[in-house]
């Protein structure tokens, strides 16, 4: 057990609530602060964790430490207070490593799919006896928000942002995909999938690699190390294939042999699939086992969760940001399928939408129409001449019907047109719009 006091700075992020949940349960005395306290600050103090909205540097004193998220600036007030004070001072990334130090840790990291599998490798642990620790960046039913607390298995949501998943030395590590994103940390993609080897070459002695089988080449220095390397997907050691389904729900088959089901669309589920089955072999669990396991898997929230019904239609919100997610978010619905599908989209970062307006708007076409609200610009400044009529004017030059549309113009934008689902699309604050709206009276 930890002893002492801590206190995280961004405390109501999904990354940084888990953190704050899991220091409680060493046996922490926790607390945290946010500029904008969310709905996770209920699940927080309930677990006997103090939630201060706003930023004050009286916050540090009396702490052993500090813990900050990549959202907060290295001369923020609290920080400077703290460094003055002598108080260690830990980003997010420093304090996963301390947490998982001594774990038998599994971690996933990847552009694409590494929540929810993350969730379902921890879930398949779970109902096979193992009571793992889990750590994810988003909310798992059942569980208590994006934390489960556990024994000495630790399954962890690594991030390539700012270079975090380096700080870790897993016994298992999987990489699900990779695509630009955080060129403003590598500068390059050729330096991000070196970066992506070297997390799997950090792999303990007796430790597994797991990569798609399209991408086996991320994991040759961690087979020249000795690492065990499995692929999955198209062509790998694992793959999950689609032989039916109805509605929400698919059946598959894993290497031909083993059939199983799964609550969830989409083919790139199937993918994070096979990545937890794999990861879970290398703790010695079945394919059948992990097969049962998945079967009631219930998901993770904002991936294509549904938030309810306005006049019959259905509202649906997802984490989607990156063309490639988009892409597959809108796939998986016509794979159902379910009628007419709209999306409300709200590009993310200023700088995204500067290198992926093109490809946003080849996602968003293939929706039956999409409207596109102003960026969010998350931890960035504006950009000159980006703005959302780029994704949208790129959707309609692809044969879309696409928009801009105002926050405050929302609700009369969706009712102007026809739709059987509506997908509220986004990283940002697009998700407490699709659940305002569906909590509207009709």
């Amino acid at each position: 057990m930890m002893a002492g006091r801590v206190h995280l700075l961004g405390i109501c992020g999904s990354g940084m609530s888990a953190l704050a949940q899991w220091y409680a349960s060493k046996g922490m005395l926790v607390s945290g602060c946010d500029r904008s306290p969310s709905g996770s600050s209920i699940v927080l103090e309930e677990s006997g964790i103090t939630v201060i909205e706003g930023h004050d540097p009286i916050h540090v004193y009396g702490m052993d430490r500090i813990v900050f998220s990549a959202a907060i600036p290295f001369d923020h007030p609290e920080l400077i207070a703290a460094r003055r004070a002598g108080i260690p001072v830990l980003r997010r990334s420093e304090a996963l490593a301390e947490l998982t130090s001594g774990s038998t840790l599994i971690a996933i990291a990847g552009a694409h799919g590494k929540t929810t599998t993350t969730a379902m490798t921890g879930w398949i642990l779970q109902k096979n006896g193992l009571d793992p620790t889990v750590m994810v960046g988003g909310d798992v039913r059942g569980w208590s928000g994006g934390f489960r607390p556990g024994g000495s298995i630790a399954v962890v949501e690594a991030d390539e942002y700012d270079r975090a998943f380096l700080r870790l030395s897993p016994q298992s590590a999987a990489v699900t995909s990779i695509a630009e994103e955080h060129l403003e940390c590598y500068g390059t993609l050729e330096a991000l999938e070196v970066a992506f080897g070297i997390f799997l070459e950090q792999t303990l002695p007796g430790g597994s690699a797991v990569v798609p089988a399209a991408r086996r080449e991320l994991a040759d220095w961690a087979l020249r190390i000795g690492r065990e390397v499995i692929t999955t997907g198209p062509g790998g050691d694992i793959h999950c294939i689609r032989t039916s389904g109805s509605g929400w729900v698919q059946e598959y088959s894993v290497c031909g042999m083993n059939e199983g089901v799964l609550q969830l669309s989409g083919e790139y589920n199937l993918l994070n699939a096979g990545t937890s089955i794999a990861l879970a072999s290398t703790v010695g669990i079945a394919i059948q086992d992990s097969l049962l396991a998945l079967a009631d898997f219930p998901g993770v929230s904002r991936r294509m969760e549904r938030i309810g019904e306005i006049d019959g239609v259905l509202l649906l919100s997802d984490y989607a940001h990156h063309p490639d997610e988009m892409k597959a978010a809108i796939l998986g619905l016509r794979q159902i399928p379910l009628g007419r599908i709209g999306v409300v989209f709200q590009p993310h970062l200023f700088s995204r939408t500067a290198s992926m307006a093109e490809q946003m708007g080849e996602a968003l076409a293939l929706a039956d129409w999409s409207l596109v609200l102003p960026i969010y610009p998350a931890r960035e400044e504006p950009l000159p001449g980006i703005h959302s009529g780029l994704v949208a004017d790129a959707a309609v030059r692809c044969g879309g019907m696409s928009s801009t549309c105002s926050t405050s113009d929302l609700r009369g934008c969706i009712d102007s047109h026809d739709s059987d689902v509506i997908v509220f699309m986004g990283a940002g604050t697009v998700d407490s719009l699709c659940r305002s709206i569906a909590g509207e009276p009709e």
